[in-house]
């Protein structure tokens, strides 16, 4: 049962004032990294192609999907529309928005997930290392989907062990919805959804019976999450161009027929 009060007694009792303040230093420094000089940088050609996508699907309703056009999948489009009303005279700073805004939902992620699995001190150390690491810095501060892409794999990893601990139905409801949400911006994030599949092996127990019945359970929760994620990405079967998707993936990977020849 969900109780407010207990989750702030939880964080008062973990977390110093001194925790605090780092957590606080660490969000400064990463908006400061991000949003500095954001707009300077050279416009690369995809973030005028997406940004565009975006202002046509604000004051065009019926072209919400217009970037299935091109075998693109909507998120970015949608996300970057809320910051093109915040900016509408300097879009290429709203486009980058949307990727400092996945990039913080990513440092989020990183944050509770090793916490989760290693402590506090761990959750700072590669918080701060997450920052400063210059994969992360450039694609934060670039109008492209991929920040939103390393969110959605901090986030459904973290949910996929999380569940395969504790095989909660909520945890699994959250699961779907997240793992859904994110599916809608790429199509290499639903390898990150199947990772899902191998997380039992964290978890092993010597006691044969109680690890069968585990996985059992694990299984038929991440199969419901799996379910609720496809059904919410499938609402891409509104517009006409959803084949485009499938064609566009066969452009970066090898298909199976391709891969048995």
């Amino acid at each position: 049962m969900f109780d407010i009060f207990k989750i702030f007694s939880f964080l008062k009792k973990t977390f110093s004032r001194k925790d605090v303040l780092l957590i606080l230093f660490l969000i400064g420094l990463y908006f400061l990294t991000r949003l500095i000089n954001l707009d300077k940088f050279p416009i690369f050609s995809d973030e005028g192609i997406y940004i565009r996508w975006a202002k046509v699907a604000w004051h065009d309703a019926s072209w919400r999907f217009i970037s299935m056009t091109d075998g693109k999948q909507p998120l970015q489009t949608w996300g970057t529309i809320p910051f093109l009303k915040l900016f509408p005279d300097n879009a290429l700073l709203a486009g980058r928005l949307f990727a400092v805004t996945t990039g913080f939902a990513a440092l989020i992620g990183t944050f509770s997930i090793l916490f989760f699995l290693f402590g506090k001190t761990s959750a700072l150390i590669g918080s701060f290392l997450y920052i400063i690491t210059p994969f992360f810095l450039f694609f934060d501060r670039i109008s492209l989907v991929d920040s939103g892409v390393n969110a959605g794999f901090v986030w459904i990893l973290l949910l996929t062990i999380v569940l395969a601990k504790y095989r909660k139905l909520e945890t699994a409801l959250i699961l779907g919805f997240v793992g859904g949400f994110f599916l809608l911006a790429k199509s290499s994030v639903r390898i990150f959804f199947m990772l899902g599949v191998f997380t039992p092996l964290l978890f092993l127990e010597k006691d044969w019976k109680k690890l069968l019945k585990n996985a059992l359970n694990y299984y038929l929760l991440f199969g419901l999450s799996l379910i609720i994620a496809l059904v919410i990405y499938n609402v891409q079967r509104l517009s006409p161009f959803f084949q485009f998707v499938d064609k566009k993936n066969l452009s970066f990977v090898m298909g199976f027929d391709e891969f048995l020849k």
